[in-house]
């Protein structure tokens, strides 16, 4: 049950693995001659906008006083801070509390203990605070899209570079490739020829062995240059050589038949690539499509979640009030992220 809130972060909202670590920023007046500061008896190690983080609050069973816990307690304080919660972002969380806590009952029956452990890593105390866990998450992901629906075309490059594009399916299995019996090769027959008079669309619905997508008239969702690797191959509804044929294509184009052989058995694809304009990929109606382009974006530069978060903070009135856990952050942040903080 490793990095279960990652996973089921992935599984709740766009089918990835997302929650992604964002940058930092920090504004420190007097960083070489910093006085100590109490609050209610306890050291005040950080403060943001006078919203104080204590060195009680930064101590866990499993990882005392660490920097990711510094760093991750203080990404939540600026993410709580910069985006307001309405009534959506707390809809969108119970939703994916009550998913996480689904998955993890499925898979161990002491799941409580399982994510205190997690949410310690992301400087929570316990399971309590699941809620207040996912809700800086979703505000996480609506602090992004907006600093990226603002910056797109200063963002757009790298994430372009990977052929984004949704794409369409049909499948068909068949228990030899190069053998066909004589109805499935009277079916690919019949496949071919209804493309040749018909929409890719209605075709897949009518033929379409794919359980996810048939229904959907083929619209299997978003796929890029990454999604040929095999961490997103295992669980994407496009299998790695299908997307690769997808790549070569362009919009309205749909390929040639693409043999896939699996555990389950062996089928053949037709893919048919229905956009790849990035602007329209990133505002698309669909909530997943939108979302796996936002998260895609984010990892196709390893310094634009930096940015977003520099943005936020420098806003804020932020100070570290303890030099050991400035130390302890920079030193995390540098060993993340890279480069001089």
């Amino acid at each position: 049950m490793t990095d279960i809130l990652r996973n089921n972060w992935f599984v709740v909202l766009i089918a990835i693995i997302i929650i992604g670590f964002i940058g930092y920023f920090i504004y420190d007046t007097n960083k070489d001659n910093v006085s100590a500061k109490t609050a209610n008896n306890e050291q005040v190690v950080a403060s943001i906008n006078k919203d104080d983080i204590t060195a009680d609050d930064l101590y866990d069973e499993s990882t005392p006083y660490d920097g990711s816990t510094i760093y991750n307690m203080y990404k939540n304080a600026v993410i709580d801070q910069s985006i307001k919660t309405t009534k959506d972002l707390k809809k969108q969380a119970s939703t994916l509390e009550s998913n996480i806590k689904s998955n993890a009952s499925s898979q161990s029956d002491d799941y409580e203990s399982t994510l205190t452990t997690e949410l310690a890593k992301y400087g929570y105390a316990s399971y309590e605070e699941l809620n207040e866990y996912c809700l800086t998450s979703v505000k996480e992901k609506e602090m992004n899209k907006k600093y990226i629906t603002k910056h797109f075309d200063e963002v757009r490059k790298a994430w372009e570079e990977k052929s984004p594009r949704t794409v369409s399916i049909i499948k068909m299995e068949v228990s030899d490739a190069d053998n066909l019996t004589e109805t499935e090769a009277k079916k690919k027959s019949n496949i071919e020829k209804a493309l040749e008079k018909e929409s890719f669309a209605d075709v897949a619905k009518a033929f379409s062995e794919d359980s996810n997508t048939a229904n959907k008239k083929g619209f299997a969702g978003y796929v890029d240059s990454d999604s040929t690797s095999s961490d997103s191959s295992s669980t994407s509804t496009v299998p790695a050589d299908v997307v690769t044929a997808a790549i070569a294509l362009k919009k309205g184009e749909t390929s040639d038949w693409v043999t896939v052989t699996s555990s389950s058995g062996t089928s053949l694809y037709k893919v048919y690539v229905k956009e790849t304009n990035a602007k329209k990929i990133f505002n698309a109606k669909s909530d997943t499509v939108s979302n796996q382009a936002l998260y895609a974006i984010l990892n196709s530069d390893s310094s634009l979640s930096y940015k977003i978060l520099d943005s936020y903070a420098k806003k804020l009135d932020i100070k570290f009030n303890d030099k050991d856990t400035k130390k302890k952050f920079d030193s995390y942040v540098k060993t993340t992220y890279g480069g001089d903080q």
